[in-house]
């Protein structure tokens, strides 16, 4: 399994820009909306300096980094709910991804025209919130009136209990808040996923930024309205990081320290989506063969994490035998890691814990 990031945002925001500066590629930009019909699709290598001093200690033949999905999806404008502009084709592509990346336009371009004449943060985000809102209430509304002729029918247990969860998440939606922050009730995860509501994606915002000061002020605007939803906000100098991504490591690098960048806005959007995702990253060594990182949601158990490096691992686990990266790091080889006595062998219901070097035993 892939775990996939959706682009959003109105036209002309900067998605196609933010999806090259990810994933190096060169998806079309052009100024004018919708620009993007059918969504570009891109595999994104996850940095991480683990990983690298792994390959470093164990110099195997292939190292292979974990990976995330990007999708940059049509804009959208307003009334998308009701099909205006490429909006039913631009919600459906929303419904297949598990993570919202909402690029905002923060900066002032007369040669990139804005879909409603200036830029402004925080109405150009609640555009689109809005018309993820109104898709979902729509669905649900149909929903509903399935539902009152199966009751009016005598249906049971279970669709009397979809019945009175839907009446309570309407009213949600009809106060303007998304389907994420409605508290859950316990069994009620198996109706969510049958809905499939947009506004129940983690989401973030990206603000697309130039060097001005104008554009930070928005950018900080759109962090203070974004708080309010308790949705991280990360700016990104989109446009020169797109120009970055298509130089090599080494002339990025050196850009970087000639003009004082430690850390590319790219990187700390996967870094901050692998914690909206709840993922952890674990690592394995096979001999000198290969390094390989994984994702794993938090709280997985070993056996299923075995499962995703083979699924014989899984159906035939008997135990995984566990280091830490930074014991590694810190004692300089395996042998010494054990003479410490922090190389541990654990059964059926260990948690994978974010770091761990992880050896499964197997009866197969």
């Amino acid at each position: 399994m892939s775990w996939s990031c959706g682009i959003v945002g109105l036209p002309n925001a900067g998605k196609s820009l933010l999806f090259n500066a990810v994933t190096g590629g060169s998806a079309a930009v052009a100024n004018y909306p919708f620009c993007t019909i059918e969504p570009h699709v891109g595999v994104v290598p996850l940095p991480d300096e683990r990983l690298h001093y792994l390959g470093q200690l164990y110099r195997p033949e292939r190292i292979t980094p974990a990976t995330l999905q990007v999708i940059d999806i049509a804009g959208l404008v307003r009334g998308a709910s009701q099909g205006e502009g490429l909006g039913n084709q631009f919600l459906s592509h929303i419904r297949e991804v598990d993570v919202l990346w909402h690029v905002v336009r923060c900066f002032e371009n007369p040669a990139v025209a804005h879909v409603y004449g200036t830029p402004d943060p925080c109405r150009d985000a609640e555009i689109v919130e809005m018309e993820l809102l109104l898709k979902d209430a729509e669905t649900l509304e149909r929903r509903w009136q399935a539902l009152q002729k199966r009751l009016r029918a005598g249906a049971g247990e279970h669709e009397r209990r979809e019945a009175e969860l839907l009446e309570a998440l309407r009213e949600h939606l009809a106060r303007g808040e998304p389907a994420w922050r409605f508290p859950k009730p316990e069994g009620s995860e198996v109706f969510f996923r049958s809905w499939q509501l947009l506004s129940q994606k983690p989401l973030l915002y990206v603000a697309n930024i130039d060097q001005t000061p104008e554009a930070q002020q928005r950018a900080e605007q759109l962090r203070q309205w974004a708080q309010r939803r308790a949705a991280p906000v990360v700016p990104v100098l989109v446009a020169l990081e797109a120009d970055l991504a298509q130089l090599s490591p080494e002339e990025r690098e050196e850009f970087q320290r000639e003009f004082g960048i430690e850390e590319l806005g790219s990187i700390r959007l996967l870094r901050e989506t692998l914690r909206l995702l709840r993922l952890v990253t674990f690592f394995t060594v096979v001999g000198g063969r290969e390094v390989r990182a994984w994702l794993v949601p938090e709280g997985t158990c070993a056996p299923e994490a075995a499962g995703k490096v083979h699924s014989d691992f899984e159906r035939g686990f008997l135990a995984v035998e566990v280091m830490r990266v930074e014991d590694l790091q810190q004692y300089g080889s395996e042998d010494a890691v054990r003479h410490a006595g922090r190389y541990r062998r654990e059964g059926r219901t260990y948690r994978v814990a974010d770091g761990d070097i992880l050896y499964f035993r197997s009866a197969i």
